[in-house]
């Protein structure tokens, strides 16, 4: 599907938190936890169709028995602001009642434009208008997250949904720097094979800007955790 403007892309793929307080009928309530592998350009967010839940996570609630299911891609420049994608992720695979999440709101990223410039760790960069925060783990490492809000049901819409928000966040980002990776996408280059993991529940959660830190933490987390266990 299309989106308006031509803007930097990021990257995405995090723990990604939803949540889901609407009490109608078919309100999605537990915990989901997904990964997959995307392709980011500059203007073009392609995720693969399919996605598959997390080895030796515990799905509850509305996603008890989930094993996979779908995503759409963003094409034409990710940009942020009110949207309108339906059926954007279905948990369907493995699901009693499959679980379908419409995009409505793509937040703004958190980092800022002088981030872009610095590989210092801890520095966080967002492009003018862009969604994504790109974050500057280590010395050559780094995360990117992606904050999006819509509403989740089962079945049908009409039989009631559930306000929905989530973060994205990536595993690593090749390139090594914030401004190596921004300049690699303005010139026109793709960067492919960048796996990412989403971590759903329906729980009260922070304001943005908290969210996204949250989640950027959490990846980090994970990363530095590998790295010391191959030492």
């Amino acid at each position: 599907m299309k989106l308006q403007r031509s803007l930097f892309v990021g990257l995405l793929a995090v723990p990604l938190f939803f949540h889901a307080n609407s009490a109608n009928a078919a309100a999605v309530t537990g915990e989901a936890n997904i990964a997959g592998t995307v392709t980011v350009t500059a203007n073009s967010i392609l995720f693969s169709p399919t996605f598959t839940n997390t080895p030796g996570a515990n799905e509850t609630g509305s996603f008890d028995g989930l094993t996979g299911g779908s995503i759409m891609s963003l094409t034409g420049g990710p940009v942020t602001g009110n949207t309108n994608v339906a059926g954007f992720i279905n948990f369907s695979e493995g699901v009693a009642s499959p679980v379908t999440f419409d995009l409505t709101y793509i937040a703004p990223g958190v980092g800022t434009l002088a981030g872009c410039s610095s590989s210092a760790p801890g520095a966080a960069c967002t492009p003018a208008g862009s969604p994504f925060t790109l974050f500057q783990l280590t010395s050559n490492t780094v995360i990117a997250s992606l904050q999006l809000n819509g509403s989740a049901y089962t079945d049908s819409s009409a039989t009631g949904t559930s306000n929905t928000t989530g973060i994205f966040s990536t595993q690593t980002v090749v390139g090594g720097t914030v401004p190596e990776i921004v300049a690699m996408l303005q010139s026109g280059q793709a960067i492919s094979g960048i796996t990412y993991s989403a971590s759903f529940a329906a729980s009260p959660v922070p304001e943005p800007g908290s969210m996204l830190l949250m989640g950027l933490g959490l990846a980090g987390a994970g990363i530095l955790a590998r790295r010391k266990a191959r030492v």
